[in-house]
């Protein structure tokens, strides 16, 4: 279980696991909707209550959980410090020509906590849906689309695609990092620039050979005369059952809380 990566999905019979993915995006959507456009602080943390609660029934890992936790940490503190100097308000504290304000503080904080549950709910869905179900789940809700032109099945395509490589490319990340540290490369520097710059040595060549990995896709698909036709085998496989109905109405009970609130 500690091999588990960034987006791979974990095999489980839970709950979680078994509701039809329509209904986890769907709820996904609710949550994204509600954390956008609530800034009350109880509010989110309600919203990171039930992701955790999700979590834990899944049987996600929470090590792995805090790993990748872990690696999004300078963003959540860029973000938090941007917040907290930028606002105007009253001040707290002045660091030379800079002031910590305290509404920068509550504003920081709530879009912190606003990261934390997108991160761990994007991270929960992938862990509990393979990526055709998600696929199949994403091309029935945008299939009225189609009327209007929009060839739903290439953008879910290109999202299955997307999914299906998050941990390849994870992976691929940690073999350039752990080369560029055989090479002499700091990434637990004290300085945060440092950081960034040792970081950047392994965002270029990750770069570089995604648009190689894509390339050699693009090529296997064309030489199989792939054609982005919709699949509708796929889309007859999903079935709602009766809890479905039930978190759905009850997602949509806490999203419009929100709104009211």
């Amino acid at each position: 279980m500690n091999d588990i990566k960034l987006g791979q999905y974990v095999h489980g019979n839970s709950l979680i696991h078994s509701l039809d993915p329509r209904t986890k995006i769907i709820c996904c959507t609710f949550i994204v909707i509600g954390i956008l456009s609530s800034h009350n602080f109880w509010y989110l943390l309600a919203f990171l209550g039930l992701i955790l609660v999700a979590i834990k029934y899944s049987g996600t890992p929470l090590s792995s959980i805090w790993r990748s936790m872990r690696g999004i940490r300078y963003l959540l503190l860029i973000t938090f410090l941007f917040q907290a100097v930028l606002t105007q308000g009253e001040a707290v504290f002045q660091v030379g020509a800079l002031s910590v304000t305290r509404e920068g503080v509550v504003i920081g904080l709530i879009n912190l906590l606003r990261l934390v549950i997108l991160f761990l709910g994007s991270i929960l869905l992938l862990m509990t849906t393979t990526p055709m179900k998600l696929s199949a789940g994403l091309e029935f809700l945008l299939l009225p689309l189609n009327k209007i032109k929009i060839p739903v099945q290439y953008f879910t395509t290109i999202i299955s695609i997307a999914f299906r490589f998050i941990p390849t490319l994870v992976e691929e990340s940690l073999s350039i990092k752990d080369a560029q540290r055989s090479r002499g490369a700091r990434f637990d520097s004290p300085k945060i620039l440092s950081n960034l710059k040792s970081y950047l040595a392994i965002l270029i060549p990750l770069l570089a050979s995604s648009m190689l990995r894509a390339e050699d896709l693009a090529e296997a698909m064309d030489s199989r005369c792939y054609g982005g036709n919709p699949n509708q085998y796929r889309m007859r496989t999903l079935k709602y059952d009766r809890v479905d109905i039930y978190l759905i109405i009850f997602m949509a009970i806490v999203l419009l809380a929100g709104l009211l609130i």
